[in-house]
């Protein structure tokens, strides 16, 4: 639509008074439809009905985001935060050292086979009991070391199972959760929650059963009324009333 076609009238358009009432227009344009309009009682209503809405939503209350909302949205942006922290820098190794470590690992290695090779033959010839023996020695794992190496890994419906206290990795698996354990009533929760200092009327935004390196505890993620800031509490299961049982208590993110 040209500029010419935008001020045929009247009638006006109401796209065109509502550009006029707004200031949107360049001060010529402006100009002239002001005088065009001004002796047009069709116009000057559409332009007053502009004004009473104008002052109607000025008048209005500023509106809020509710809190709980609020405290979700900060919570999961403090936990996109936390597991996307970038993973440690391997150290710089010295090739020639790493080379010379090598060599002598093969060195140890030639002679452990060797001395692995005799002690199969005297076995094979001779038992403890004077007896002769086939086979192979079997190497027996002992209690000790049988899954030292292995991950732990979550068992269904199970406590999440933390190798060490970054509390903040386990964000996204704690927000939104409702696995108090033993804490297992509202007046327990805030009984506890009352016990670390946390104010009674603080919903959690999430609750839930952890092992941290191998003691059994139970996570809290509460709001803190600032953005991208989360309250990581870890209770022992025992927590009550006059007994914090206190395991960790920090703020993760901003």
């Amino acid at each position: 639509m040209t500029g010419d076609e935008r001020r045929s009238g009247p009638p006006w358009s109401v796209d065109l008074l509502a550009d006029l009432h707004a200031g949107v227009l360049d001060q010529a344009e402006e100009a002239e439809l002001r005088a065009l309009v001004a002796g047009d009682a069709e116009a000057l209503a559409v332009l007053g009905a502009l004004d009473a809405t104008q002052a109607e939503l000025a008048n209005l209350p500023t509106m809020r985001m509710p809190e709980d909302v609020a405290a979700r949205i900060d919570a999961a942006l403090a936990a996109e935060v936390a597991a996307s922290r970038p993973a440690p820098i391997a150290p710089v190794v010295d090739i020639e050292a790493a080379r010379r470590r090598r060599n002598r690992r093969l060195g140890w290695g030639s002679g452990l086979v060797a001395a692995a090779a005799v002690a199969v033959g005297v076995t094979m010839l001779v038992s403890t009991t004077g007896t002769p023996t086939s086979g192979f020695p079997q190497a027996v794992p002992t209690p000790g070391n049988a899954t030292s190496s292995e991950p732990r890994t979550e068992p269904p419906n199970g406590p999440l199972l933390l190798q060490n206290e970054d509390y903040g990795a386990a964000l996204p698996k704690v927000l939104g959760a409702k696995d108090a354990g033993a804490l297992d009533s509202p007046q327990k929760i805030t009984a506890c929650l009352q016990a670390n200092g946390v104010n009674p009327q603080v919903s959690p935004l999430g609750v839930r059963r952890v092992e941290v390196k191998g003691k059994q505890g139970v996570m809290f993620l509460l709001p803190t009324g600032k953005v991208m800031r989360t309250q990581v509490l870890v209770v022992e299961p025992t927590c009550a009333a006059g007994n914090p049982a206190t395991i960790a208590n920090s703020v993760i993110g901003g």
